[in-house]
C-alpha cells in the first residue's frame, strides 16, 4: 500500500476503496466473541500490512482510537479439486483493541446496510 494516510486528510475514491478491499472481513469464532466482550476486534486482512497501516486504515475508516494491533500470519492450507491439489488464499489475522470511550457495532451496521 502506498497511500500515506499520516499526511492526508482526504482521500480520493480509489484510494478508500483499495483501503476497504486489505480489509477482508471481520473473524466471528468463539474466541473472538469472548475478546469481543473486552473491547477487542478480530479481523483477517492482507498478507501485505503491517501493524502500523492497520492501525492507520482502522483509525481512518471507522473514526474510533486504537489502542493495541496484534498480528499472526494464518498457516497456507491444501485444497484439493478433484485430481488438481492447489492452495487457499493466505491471509493475516489482526486483533485490535479499541480505546474503552470507542467501540464497533458489527450486527447493527449490517442491519442498516440491509435496511431493517
Amino acid at each position: 500500500m502506498n497511500i500515506d494516510l499520516a499526511r492526508s486528510t482526504s482521500l480520493s475514491k480509489l484510494d478508500e476503496f483499495i483501503l476497504i478491499d486489505s480489509l477482508k472481513y471481520p473473524l466471528i469464532t468463539e474466541k473472538a466473541n469472548e475478546l469481543y466482550k473486552k473491547n477487542w476486534y478480530s479481523f483477517l486482512v492482507d498478507k501485505e500490512m503491517d501493524k502500523t497501516s492497520i492501525k492507520e486504515t482502522f483509525e481512518h475508516l471507522f473514526k474510533v482510537k486504537i489502542v493495541k494491533v496484534h498480528t499472526t500470519n494464518l498457516p497456507r492450507r491444501k485444497r484439493r479439486v478433484n485430481r488438481f491439489v492447489g492452495y487457499r488464499p493466505v491471509y493475516k489475522k489482526a486483533l485490535i483493541k479499541l480505546s474503552p470511550s470507542d467501540s464497533l457495532d458489527f450486527f447493527r451496521m449490517e442491519r442498516k446496510s440491509l435496511g431493517i
